[in-house]
């Protein structure tokens, strides 16, 4: 009985440590959350209106705009541009990407990772891509996202690349986050359903090639920091959430090995008392 005791003191003092734990992260995931959150408020109504702006040009002049951006190319390679985390204890978040992903991309394809798990997940699967922007979930370089959107602009107009899509996670609340895929090049206006389109006539000057060469790559740029920040709140809210769960769970297990606890010393007494009691009958 007295072993039984011990035993459960000694789980009970893991769990101590491992709630400790979880409990920390819970509150550092709360913090980075509150701080992107922020940053995802200020930065979504930029990115909206960018994309309300190139909604209504094209919108309004459709099929009068023979631009490179908006051919879809017949040949080259699709190209994803997947976003993932760099570190686990997130919950579901990692693995709810890898199934919108899985079965999505072929032979041939040309990924850009960000995040060192999405990095693991191809190398497991022997899936070549490129990881000059891994740490980007990290750093939130703007700098680096027009460097990328520069790279992969270029091969599109040399038509190198047949499409260009992304894969993030879209964050509706604290405790919902959605993955999605977007296609980001060619850009078709049919994808602006849910924007409210104003049909203006557009003037172009100098010309509508010039002005679409400079705005979507300038469009481009801003949904694709939009969507990262995005991903890396939804992951900040799925690691609070699970740590939260971690850390309730720890307590319900401490409760219950305490309650064991205490049944098990009761025991002992019980059967302490019952041997006096039975050594001095016996005198």
């Amino acid at each position: 009985m007295a072993g039984n005791m011990q035993s459960i003191k000694r789980r009970m003092k893991s769990i101590e440590s491992t709630k400790k734990i979880t409990k920390a992260m819970q509150l550092v995931a709360t913090s980075k959350l509150r701080k992107t959150r922020n940053q995802l408020d200020q930065l979504k109504p930029y990115y909206s209106g960018v994309q309300e702006t190139v909604a209504s040009i094209l919108k309004s002049n459709e099929g009068k705009i023979d631009n490179a951006y908006l051919k879809a190319n017949k040949e080259g390679q699709d190209v994803y541009i997947v976003i993932t985390s760099s570190l686990g204890l997130c919950g579901g978040y990692n693995a709810n990407v890898f199934k919108k992903v899985d079965g999505l991309i072929n032979e041939g394809d040309f990924i850009y990772t960000i995040g060192t798990k999405g990095a693991g997940f191809f190398n497991h699967r022997n899936i070549e891509f490129n990881n000059e922007y891994l740490d980007l979930n990290s750093t939130l370089d703007f700098k680096d996202i027009i460097r990328l959107v520069g790279e992969i602009t270029n091969k599109y107009r040399n038509k190198e690349i047949k499409s260009i899509k992304i894969v993030y996670t879209e964050f509706v609340n604290n405790l919902t986050f959605t993955p999605r895929v977007v296609t980001l090049l060619p850009v078709n206006v049919d994808d602006f359903k849910d924007i409210d389109i104003t049909n203006k006539y557009t003037i172009f000057e100098p010309n509508e090639n010039e002005v679409l060469n400079s705005l979507i790559p300038m469009y481009l740029q801003s949904v694709i920091y939009g969507y990262l920040v995005e991903s890396v709140t939804s992951e900040n809210a799925s690691r609070r959430t699970s740590m939260e769960n971690a850390t309730d769970n720890a307590e319900e297990l401490l409760d219950n090995l305490l309650l064991k606890y205490n049944q098990a010393r009761q025991t002992a007494i019980t059967n302490e008392v019952s041997e006096i009691v039975a050594g001095a009958n016996a005198q």
